[in-house]
C-alpha cells in the first residue's frame, strides 16, 4: 500500500447473512474525517485497536468515545467518523433480513445514532473483540469472525413475502414501485408496510432508495477511479430523471452534493475504499 494510503482486504468466504467483510488499516496520514454514506445494509464494525469514533452528524464526533464494537442500523443520513493513522478492525455489511439470525435482534430495534453494538452483542461481542487484536493477518481474522457468526446463529425464519420483496427491490435498483411490490408478494401495500417497518425500521420505498443511492454511489466511486465523471450518464444509468434529481438525492443521504462529497472522500476512493467498505 502507499505510505498514506489505507489497504483493504476482502474476505472470500463469508457466513449467512453476511454480504461483505472488508479488512482495514489505515497509513500514516489519513483523512481526519470520512462520511459513513447510508446503504441497505447493516454495518457491524469489530476494531483490532482501541475502538471507532464515530457519530450521527459532525457536530456530536468531538464528543464521541472509541467503540470497539460499531452496529447501525439503516440510517437515511450520512454519519461521521474520525480517522486516526494505524486505525485497523474488521467491517462487515449485514443483510438486515438477518439481522435476528445473526445479531438476536431485528434491524428495527438497532440504533441509528448511537452506533453501540456491545448493548446488543453482549459478552461475547466483547471478547470478539479482544481476539480479534490477537490476530496476526486478515485470513486469521476473517476466519475468526466467521466461526463467531456461524457459532452464534440463531435458527430464525424470515417471512417468504419480505424475502421476495427485498430481492426484488434489489433486482429492479430501487425502482420497483411500492405497489407492484405488493402485488408481485401478494400482499396490500400497507400489509407489506408494516411488515418492513417491523422487521427492518424502514418502509418498502426508503428501502428503495437505500437501493438506488447505494448503486449510484458505488458507481460514482468507480468513475473517479477511472479519471471520468459525468453525472448525467451515472443518473439515466441508476433510473433518477436527470442529473438534477441525481444531485438533490444524493445531498439528502450523504449530506453534500455528489462533486463535493468526491472532493472531500477522493483519497480514500483512491485507496481502493468504496461507499461503505471501511469507517
Amino acid at each position: 500500500m502507499a505510505e498514506h494510503g489505507t489497504d483493504f482486504a476482502v474476505a472470500a468466504d463469508l457466513p449467512p447473512g453476511v454480504t461483505s467483510m472488508v479488512g482495514y488499516r489505515s497509513g500514516a496520514a489519513p483523512e481526519p474525517l470520512h462520511r459513513g454514506l447510508p446503504s441497505p445494509r447493516l454495518t457491524l464494525v469489530v476494531a483490532r485497536d482501541d475502538g471507532v469514533e464515530a457519530a450521527a452528524d459532525a457536530a456530536a464526533l468531538p464528543s464521541a468515545r472509541p467503540n470497539r464494537l460499531v452496529l447501525g442500523g439503516l440510517h437515511l443520513t450520512a454519519s461521521w467518523v474520525r480517522q486516526r493513522p494505524g486505525q485497523s478492525g474488521v467491517q462487515l455489511a449485514v443483510h438486515p433480513l438477518a439481522a435476528r439470525s445473526l445479531l438476536g435482534v431485528p434491524a428495527a430495534e438497532l440504533d441509528v445514532t448511537a452506533f453501540a453494538g456491545a448493548p446488543v452483542l453482549g459478552r461475547a461481542g466483547e471478547r470478539l473483540a479482544d481476539q480479534l487484536g490477537e490476530t496476526e493477518g486478515w485470513p486469521e481474522a476473517f476466519a475468526l469472525l466467521t466461526r463467531h457468526l456461524r457459532r452464534h446463529r440463531r435458527p430464525v425464519a424470515v417471512r417468504p413475502e419480505l424475502r421476495h420483496a427485498w430481492y426484488l427491490l434489489e433486482r429492479s435498483g430501487g425502482l420497483i414501485q411500492v405497489g407492484d411490490l405488493a402485488a408481485a408478494v401478494g400482499l396490500t401495500s400497507r400489509h407489506l408496510g408494516t411488515l418492513f417497518a417491523r422487521e427492518v425500521g424502514r418502509s418498502p420505498k426508503q428501502v428503495g432508495q437505500l437501493v438506488r443511492f447505494a448503486r449510484a454511489s458505488t458507481a460514482l466511486a468507480a468513475q473517479a477511479r477511472r479519471g471520468h465523471v459525468d453525472l448525467a450518464v451515472l443518473a439515466a444509468a441508476c433510473g433518477y430523471c436527470d442529473q438534477s434529481h441525481l444531485t438533490r438525492e444524493f445531498t439528502r443521504f450523504a449530506g453534500s452534493p455528489p462533486t463535493r462529497w468526491l472532493a472531500a472522500e477522493f483519497r480514500n476512493i483512491q485507496d481502493g475504499g468504496l461507499p461503505g467498505d471501511a469507517p
